[in-house]
């Protein structure tokens, strides 16, 4: 199944909000309703129907201020630059902030009715049935839910929290003055994050090479702010996980989505087990490239001589949509849709936030795509990685009431890379001769090598970062570089002799906004050796496979998400399943070398 031939390539925003007015109506409605809730407080354990009616009213205005924030969070990232959107952004934050502080008292109100009432009330109230979900998930946290007062405070917390997330993104994505660089081919490119991400895939070393110093030296210009920011998101991610009474703030993080440290500390063990994978992947990247010492910059070089492909929109659009093919009609069809609904903001524009995501926040219309398609492999890529996560939203939202569509990003990203790697399979199979095929593989390797081993490292950097904060250290400029360069080195080889490093490359960790979000890339890893095994079935036609692997996408955050994944067939409990993907990325290092042995023909890294 094909999709229009002509799709806008920019989302339409106003079946959310046509208007700044409109949103700003909703907005006041909001408000308004918001002092009705107070009426509920002491009144919780009075009968399962009050119970009913307090739930349905407070889940409704969760959802509405979801939308609020998702309308202007949208608008925000079409232009960085635009004070109007970022204004009106900083207006839902604030007021989600004083929403969360005037609904402080329900959930110690809940835990005092106490377990057994509620479970009591849900069975005799069918209206209940929604929530039941999210009452186990609070019985858990009994632990970390403090008294009203306190509670309210932290909700008020919230107006000086995400600060050092935000003035970073802006000050990389709007306020930095990159510099513009001439390519050897004559093309000049400003070297913005997005920029750069293309340049650094230049087929030219010495283009590579250039762009990495010039960007990186001019991120290091800011390094001292751009560590301030990261220091004021780890302080807040300590305190409040101290205000809660966890023991670190990993266990804070991770509680949400009912993951246990040691599954987090499993991933970086194996991950630590398995570098001597990486380092064979990194000596075949180095001979299939020409070159006798691999550098830093070689990274994303492209391996891509041998496929006759084209990459631009349309193209890459049609050619997601085959590779998915393993999904079923219905999943293909519905995805052809939304690619040519206004779904998608395809296309990099001055100002535009870098990078991509899907914004889900928009509960019973649908998710909105943003991308910075660049026609190269890496954006096809990126198209089939998004959308993954559209299709678990929309999958999702459709199959489960409010509180329970939100599924656990430790289960989203496996849908993501599952796309991928169905893409790659399906790309290998029309592969039309050995070099086509060793650049494919190649490409691989470099999907699990940034996916598995990079996010793993990102995920020992953060950890390295709130243990050490926890201990009172500060996070210096000078500290994080230091840190970080000794990762970079460690998990590419150096002393091994594997690949150069230019120190350079140790304020790389100023231009990865994930760090402000808290635990978060480890997910990343985890889900890579998820999607391997079940991409794996997939393309190999298990049915029941498909089947489970769509029950996991629609089933929200109804069960606990390593349960989820356990019954699609994947336990991250236990090193069984990372030591497979390890053993499939040495397979393919295998294949490659293979080819390169039998003289295919590799890609000079060109000076």
């Amino acid at each position: 199944m094909t999709a229009n031939a002509h799709s806008p390539r920019r989302w339409d925003l106003a079946p959310l909000y046509p208007d700044a007015d409109s949103w700003d109506a909703d907005l006041r409605r909001l408000a308004a309703r918001l002092p009705a809730l107070e009426a509920y407080r002491g009144r919780l354990a009075e009968s399962p129907a009050t119970l009913a009616e307090a739930l349905e009213a407070i889940f409704e205005l969760l959802r509405l201020a979801e939308r609020l924030h998702t309308w202007a969070s949208l608008k925000a990232d079409e232009d960085l630059r635009r004070a109007g959107p970022r204004g009106l952004l900083q207006t839902i934050e604030a007021f989600r902030a004083e929403m969360a502080a005037a609904l402080a008292w329900v959930e110690p109100e809940l835990l005092r009715v106490g377990s057994d009432t509620l479970a009591s009330f849900a069975a005799a109230e069918p209206r209940l049935a929604p929530f039941r979900r999210y009452l186990e998930q609070l019985e858990r946290r009994r632990d970390h839910t403090l008294g009203p007062e306190a509670e309210k405070v932290l909700g008020l917390s919230g107006l000086l929290c995400g600060d050092g997330r935000t003035i970073g993104d802006v000050l990389r994505n709007a306020e930095i003055e990159w510099p513009t660089v001439t390519l050897s081919d004559g093309r000049r490119v400003r070297l913005d994050p997005a920029g750069y991400a293309a340049a650094r895939t230049s087929p030219s070393r010495q283009d590579r090479q250039l762009a990495g110093r010039l960007f990186h030296e001019r991120l290091g210009r800011y390094r001292t702010t751009l560590a301030l920011c990261l220091a004021a998101s780890v302080k807040e991610h300590v305190f409040l996980a101290r205000a809660r009474r966890y023991r670190s703030a990993l266990e804070a993080a991770l509680e949400p989505a009912e993951i246990d440290p040691p599954v987090y500390r499993l991933l970086l063990e194996e991950a630590r087990r398995g570098l001597p994978v990486l380092h064979r992947c990194l000596r075949m990247r180095a001979r299939s490239l020409g070159v006798e010492q691999l550098e830093y910059a070689d990274l994303h070089a492209p391996l891509c001589d041998g496929l006759e492909l084209d990459f631009g929109w349309e193209a890459a659009r049609e050619t997601v949509l085959e590779a998915l093919a393993p999904l079923g009609e219905d999943y293909v069809g519905r995805l052809a849709g939304a690619l040519s609904g206004g779904w998608v903001d395809v296309d990099p524009r001055p100002g535009k936030k870098s990078g991509a995501y899907v914004n889900d926040g928009a509960y019973g219309l649908h998710p909105f795509m943003l991308l910075n398609h660049h026609e190269d492999f890496r954006s096809l890529a990126t198209l089939a990685h998004e959308s993954g996560h559209l299709m678990h939203s929309c999958l999702s939202q459709e199959r489960n009431p409010f509180p329970t569509a939100r599924y656990s990003i430790f289960v989203g990203e496996v849908a993501s890379l599952v796309n991928e790697q169905l893409l790659i399979v399906h790309l290998l199979r029309k592969a039309k001769d050995a070099a086509a095929r060793l650049a494919l593989i190649g490409h691989h390797l470099e999907g699990a090598r940034a996916t598995f081993f990079r996010q793993s490292m990102f995920a020992e950097f953060e950890l390295g970062i709130h243990e050490a904060v926890e201990r009172g250290e500060s996070l210096s400029a000078d500290r994080l570089d230091r840190r970080y360069l000794d990762l970079l080195s460690a998990y590419h080889g150096t002393a091994e002799g594997v690949m150069a490093i230019d120190p350079v490359y140790a304020v790389e960790w100023a231009g990865v906004p994930h760090f402000h979000f808290g635990f978060y890339v480890y997910q990343y890893a985890t889900s890579f050796v998820a999607a391997s095994a079940i991409a794996r079935r997939l393309a190999g036609g298990d049915r029941k496979t498909r089947e489970r692997y769509l029950a996991l996408l629609a089933a929200g955050c109804r069960r606990p998400p390593l349960d989820l994944l356990a019954d699609a067939g994947v336990d991250l409990r236990r090193p069984e399943p990372y030591r497979e993907a390890l053993e499939a990325i040495a397979e393919s290092v295998a294949e490659a070398e293979a080819l390169l042995d039998q003289g295919v023909a590799a890609r000079a890294a060109r000076s």
